[in-house]
């Protein structure tokens, strides 16, 4: 079976970093630069050691340059070689049976510079080298000239073990300030506020480091003014709202009153939202953390009795649970609430009831969701839906909301390393679904 393409993305998923290249084309060059370094090396080395052989063959065995005076035996002991005569069958004693020509590089360079007849026999086990010259009855015995295979073969890999060692400590050290600033970058655009990157490595990597830092400086300082800005306005609104209340209870048209006192709730909520969003201070580390699904539970869950105890649905419920996740999803109870409020509140303004609330296990992930049944969103208007202070059709929207619910859902929600996604739901409606991961924490 051939790997799905899925399976084989996820194989090469490691390739397709900054690292895994640079490692792929070093190890690359390295391996065909020693396999290649190997073949012209040993063709060489063989070719000049057949050489140096051939000449030492002609002086000790050529009958031209051999003296009669016993000079050739004295001077192949000098130079540690000896002489073997052949049998009855031209076979010298010792020489490996059938004692025929061998042919590899050395040996067929070898032959090539002697005279015709020549015979060159090369014993692997023994490492000696059989060469009769020409026609001649005598056979030379030389040791090997050449050092084993094995051991040119184990100097190269260990050349190049080292080698890929070193290329692969240097990728890993040109990656690694990218990797850093990749990940702060990913920090910074979930909302977080990571440290300074440290600057270093190449100088272009190095500049696009410091930019990045003072990029990161300038816009985190413009949200802080603007939220310092929200919390005052907000701080500042609630005195008048408090002082129109309590005037408006000594109007005496009933419907006046009222209608001051719906604006003035409205106001409020207007004034909640801003000091909700305002507020980006990092989770309490001792804020208590409960189970999602407990807390869907005991906030949404509707179940009517009558006097007598039996269940009854006087009226269509406002909310339908479907809690699968469990006991292991848990979320701090004040953010919890926070984002499960701007939900619903959202819901009930954009949309129609009932809501579903479902909470699910889906890929990896933790999953809660919020459905409602009205007439749902243009799907080019989504990401618009998430940015800050921007309502899709503010007609629709009621006169209590300024457009922060789904950027403070989002902007919580990848607090903890979740996300924030939407769809039109099958059969009507707005779906808003916030994937955490498993065991999430702060």
């Amino acid at each position: 079976m051939h790997p799905m393409p899925n399976e084989m993305h996820k194989l090469l998923r490691p390739l397709n970093t900054i690292f895994g290249r640079l490692a792929l084309l070093s190890v690359g060059l390295l391996v065909m630069m020693q396999l290649t370094w190997m073949v012209i090396v040993d063709r060489e080395r063989g070719i000049i050691e057949a050489d140096h052989v051939s000449r030492l063959v002609r002086l000790v065995l050529d009958p031209a340059a051999s003296a009669a005076d016993g000079s050739s035996e004295r001077l192949a002991a000098a130079l540690g070689l000896r002489f073997a005569d052949a049998g009855p069958q031209s076979v010298p004693l010792g020489c490996p049976p059938p004692c025929a020509d061998t042919h590899g590089p050395f040996e067929t360079v070898l032959r090539a510079d002697l005279p015709p007849q020549s015979r060159v026999v090369f014993d692997h086990t023994g490492d000696l080298m059989w060469v009769r010259y020409g026609p001649s009855s005598r056979w030379l015995v030389i040791p090997a000239i050449l050092p084993p295979v094995s051991r040119l073969v184990s100097a190269s890999a260990l050349m190049l073990f080292l080698a890929i060692a070193i290329a692969l400590l240097g990728a890993w050290q040109i990656q690694k300030p990218v990797l850093r600033l990749a990940r702060a970058a990913r920090e910074f655009r979930l909302g977080h506020r990571p440290p300074m990157v440290l600057a270093n490595g190449p100088s272009e990597v190095k500049g696009l480091i410091g930019d990045f830092n003072e990029m990161a400086r300038e816009l985190s300082d413009a949200e802080q003014e603007r939220a310092v800005m929200l919390a005052g306005v907000a701080h500042d609104l609630r005195a008048p709202i408090t002082r129109i209340q309590v005037r408006a209870n000594l109007v005496q048209d009933a419907n006046a009153r009222n209608g001051f006192f719906h604006d003035t709730e409205s106001l409020a909520q207007i004034v909640t939202q801003f000091l909700d969003f305002a507020r980006d201070s990092e989770t309490d580390a001792n804020a208590p953390w409960i189970s999602v699904d407990a807390f869907c539970r005991s906030h949404y869950a509707e179940a009517e009795a009558d006097v007598d105890g039996h269940d009854v649905l006087a009226r269509d419920p406002l909310f339908v649970l479907d809690l699968q996740a469990g006991d292991d999803f848990r979320l701090p109870a004040v953010e919890l609430d926070r984002i499960l409020s701007n939900l619903v509140e959202n819901a009930f303004n954009y949309g129609a009831p009932p809501l579903h609330i479902a909470t699910s296990r889906h890929n990896g992930c933790d999953r809660l969701s919020v459905r409602d049944h009205g007439k749902g969103m243009p799907e080019a208007h989504f990401a618009r839906a998430l940015r800050p202070f921007v309502r899709i059709d503010p007609a629709r929207g009621g006169d209590a909301h300024c457009g922060l619910g789904l950027t403070i859902v989002r902007r919580l929600t990848r607090r903890y390393g979740g996300d924030l996604s939407m769809h039109n739901a099958d059969g009507g409606g707005l779906a808003v679904v916030l994937d955490f991961p498993l065991r999430v924490r702060a």
